[in-house]
């Protein structure tokens, strides 16, 4: 579980994750300038985010957070493909929506494992334990 202080910027840090991955992407394909491209990217993805995090309660709920968070994932893209498909005229899923799914669960796991791992060693430091629960 995170610290709460860190649990507030928990969408932040989710919203930067997804802006990370379309910056990546553009890189890797030679998309051209502008924010055009961004946002024709970014919109679908964000609102399929944004939608399984409400259903999984991601951002309200404690417990069982890698559940909710992969539940977040799994509605995210399949929302965001068809949202892909109906409004920017792409293909719903493809090869993209693999490497998406696992770059997000990646990156999305990662900070929060990585932030549990620094609060647990900080809290075991205040307690005079090795490693804090």
């Amino acid at each position: 579980m995170l610290a709460p202080r860190l649990r507030r910027f928990a969408p932040g840090f989710d919203g930067l994750c997804l802006v990370i991955f379309v910056l990546l992407g553009r890189d890797q394909h030679h998309i051209g300038r502008g924010v055009d491209w961004f946002l024709t990217v970014l919109w679908p993805l964000a609102v399929g985010w944004l939608i399984g995090a409400l259903v999984a309660r991601l951002y309200t709920r404690v417990e069982r957070w890698w559940l909710r968070l992969g539940g977040t994932l799994v509605v995210a893209v399949l929302i965001g493909g068809v949202l892909r498909w109906a409004f920017t005229n792409r293909v719903a899923y493809s090869v993209f929506t693999v490497v998406e799914l696992g770059f997000l669960a990646l990156v999305t796991f990662g900070w929060r494992l990585v932030a549990l791992g620094i609060t647990r060693v900080a809290r075991g430091r205040q307690t005079g334990t090795r490693y804090a629960r």
